[in-house]
C-alpha cells in the first residue's frame, strides 16, 4: 500500500502504534519536519473509513474560528453567485455546449475541493492551502538551514500570490458595482466616477476590517449579498419572460481572456477551501462530538457537494437566456426592471468584498506600529489598495482582470491537481508496507501479497498456549488477507482518483493555457 492508497480512501497514513519492533511489516516514515501537537494520530485505520470527516483530522488551532455547518454552506456556496453567474446572460453560447460546460465545470469544481480536503488529511497540514503548498514544492533534502530557508521563501510567494489575487479580485467587485450604480444616478446629479467610488468604499470600510470569518459582519453581509443575487436572479427571469432583458455592459471592460467558456469555468472558482474544513472541525471539536460519529450536517464533503447543486439551480437558467437573447423592442412598461437588476447585481458584488478581504494574507507590519494603533493596518492599507485599482483607466483594468481569471482558474481547477502529483509522485511517502524478515523457500508466506489469498491457520491443529511464540506480523497472513481485500477494494477508486487528477491537470490546465497563450497573441 503506497502512501497515495491511502489518501485516495482515507487521507491518512496508518496510525503510530504504541511499540513497533523489529518484525512489524508496518515501517512509519517520518516526515523531518515539526509534527502538528494538535493533531490527534492514535484513531484507527478503520474509523477513520467508517467516519470519513474525523473531527480529530481537523486543524484545531486558536485562530481558526469555529463555524456552523450553516455559515460553512454559506461560504463555500458564496464565491458561486458573484461576477461570473451575473455575466452569464451575456455569454454567447449554444445550450449543446454551454449546459455541458456548465455541469462539467461544477463536478470538476467539487473533485478539486476534493482534492485539496483529501491533501489536508493526509499531510495533515491546515487551516489553509498555504501549508500544503509550502510541502508540496519545497525540497525535502538537504541541510536543515536550506530547506528552512527554501520553505520561507516559497511560504512569501504563495503568500504574495494569493494576496494579489484576493486585490484583484475585490478591486473587480468594488469597480464593477461602482460602474452599475453610477450609470443609475439622475442626470442632474454631477459627480465624478472616482468619487462616487470613493463613497461606496466609505460605506463597506466597516465590514472590510473584520478580524475572521466568524466574524458577524462577515457573515451578515454575506447572507445579504445571496440574498440580493436571489432577488437579482429573479429579476432576470421575469426582465427576459417579458422581453426585456438587455446585455451587461461590463462585459466589454473584463478583459481579453473574458469569453463564453471562461466565464463559465470561473463562475465556479474558489477559494478558502481547507479554511472551512478546519473552521468546521473546530466547531465540532468544540461542541464536544469529536468522540461521536460525525453526521451528515458535519460532512464537509456533503456540504461542498450541496454548495454546487445549488449553484448550478441558481446560474443554469441563465445560459438559457443567453442563448435566447431577448430582440431589442420599442419601450415597453417591464423595461422598469432593468435598473433594479443593475443595483441589485451591484449590491451583490459589494457585499461580497468583505468575504474575499477576511482571509487575505496579512502584511508583517512591524508590531511597535500595530500596537499603537487600534485600527488594522494591514487590512486598512489593502483596502486602500483596493480602492485606488478600483478608479485607474480601463485598459489598466483589462490587465488586472485577465490576471484575475488567470489566478482563479490555475487556482481552482490545476494546482490542486498539480500538488497531488507532486506529493504521491516525487515525495517520499509518509508510509509503507514491506516485509522485514528474509524470504525462505520453506515459508509458504514470504512473498509479499501474492495473487492468491493465503490460507487462514487451522486452530484446531495449531493451539495457542502461554508457552508458545507469537507469530511474526510480516508472515500473520489474516493481516496478509486484509491487505490483499483492502488494495483490491481501493483498486478502483485510485484510477477513478488517478483519471480525475490528470484529467484536470492535461486536459482541462495544459488546454486552458494553451487557449490562453492563442487568445493573448491573437490566435483566436
Amino acid at each position: 500500500m503506497t502512501s497515495s492508497d491511502v489518501d485516495s480512501e482515507s487521507g491518512r497514513s496508518s496510525p503510530v502504534l504504541a511499540s513497533i519492533n523489529s518484525s512489524s511489516a508496518l515501517i512509519l516514515v517520518h516526515d523531518d519536519e515539526e509534527e502538528d501537537p494538535d493533531v490527534n494520530y492514535a484513531q484507527d485505520l478503520e474509523d477513520v473509513e467508517d467516519d470519513g470527516d474525523s473531527p480529530y483530522l481537523g486543524i484545531t488551532r486558536p485562530y481558526v474560528q469555529p463555524l456552523s455547518p450553516t455559515t460553512v454552506l454559506l461560504y463555500l456556496l458564496a464565491p458561486y453567485l458573484k461576477l461570473g453567474a451575473i455575466l452569464l446572460p451575456n455569454a454567447d453560447l449554444p445550450l449543446r455546449l454551454s449546459i455541458p460546460l456548465l455541469l462539467a465545470f461544477a463536478v470538476l469544481a467539487v473533485f478539486a475541493r476534493q482534492i485539496w480536503y483529501m491533501l489536508s488529511r493526509y499531510l495533515r497540514k491546515g487551516p489553509g492551502e498555504e501549508d500544503i503548498l509550502v510541502d508540496a514544492f519545497s525540497l525535502s533534502r538537504g541541510s536543515r538551514l536550506t530547506r528552512q530557508r527554501i520553505r520561507e521563501v516559497v511560504r512569501s510567494g504563495i503568500r504574495a500570490v494569493t494576496g494579489i489575487f484576493r486585490l484583484f479580485l475585490a478591486t473587480t467587485y468594488l469597480r464593477e458595482a461602482s460602474f452599475a450604480l453610477f450609470s443609475l444616478l439622475p442626470s442632474d446629479i454631477v459627480v465624478p466616477n472616482w468619487a462616487f467610488t470613493l463613497i461606496l468604499a466609505a460605506f463597506i470600510y466597516p465590514f472590510v476590517i473584520a478580524q475572521s470569518l466568524g466574524s458577524k459582519r462577515v457573515r451578515y453581509t454575506t447572507w445579504a449579498s445571496i440574498a440580493c443575487y436571489i432577488i437579482w436572479f429573479i429579476c432576470v427571469v421575469f426582465a427576459h419572460a417579458h422581453g426585456a432583458l438587455i446585455g451587461n455592459s461590463s462585459w466589454l471592460r473584463m478583459g481579453l481572456l473574458w469569453e463564453g467558456t471562461s466565464t463559465i469555468a470561473f463562475t465556479f472558482t474558489s477559494s478558502s477551501t481547507l479554511i472551512l474544513y478546519s473552521s468546521l472541525q473546530a466547531s465540532a471539536h468544540a461542541t464536544n462530538s469529536a468522540a461521536t460519529k460525525t453526521s451528515l450536517s458535519r460532512s464537509f464533503k456533503i456540504l461542498s457537494i450541496i454548495s454546487v447543486v445549488l449553484a448550478v439551480c441558481l446560474t443554469l437558467p441563465l445560459l438559457v437566456f443567453a442563448a435566447f437573447p431577448n430582440k431589442p423592442q420599442a419601450d415597453i412598461p417591464s423595461y422598469r426592471v432593468i435598473p433594479f437588476i443593475l443595483a441589485l447585481s451591484s449590491i451583490t458584488l459589494l457585499l461580497g468584498i468583505p468575504l474575499v478581504l477576511t482571509t487575505t494574507p496579512s502584511l508583517p507590519f512591524p508590531e511597535r506600529f500595530r500596537r499603537s494603533t487600534t485600527i488594522p493596518l494591514s487590512k486598512t492599507f489593502i483596502f486602500v489598495v483596493v480602492v485606488l485599482l478600483s478608479i485607474v483607466p480601463i485598459y489598466v483594468s483589462r490587465v488586472y482582470n485577465d490576471v484575475l481569471i488567470v489566478c482563479a482558474l490555475v487556482g481552482t481547477y490545476f494546482l490542486p491537481a498539480l500538488v497531488h502529483i507532486c506529493t504521491h509522485f516525487f515525495k517520499r511517502p509518509l508510509s509503507i508496507i514491506m516485509p522485514t524478515l528474509p524470504s525462505t523457500p520453506n515459508d509458504p508466506f514470504s512473498a509479499t501479497f501474492s495473487s492468491n489469498l493465503p490460507p487462514l491457520p487451522d486452530s484446531s491443529s495449531c493451539p495457542m498456549s502461554s508457552t508458545s511464540t507469537p507469530p511474526n506480523s510480516a508472515n500473520d497472513p489474516l493481516l496478509q488477507r486484509k491487505e490483499l481485500m483492502l488494495q483490491r477494494k481501493q483498486f478502483g477508486r485510485r484510477v477513478i482518483w488517478d483519471i480525475g487528477v490528470w484529467t484536470l491537470l492535461l486536459p482541462v490546465g495544459g488546454g486552458g493555457f494553451v487557449w490562453a497563450i492563442g487568445r493573448i497573441a491573437g490566435r483566436w
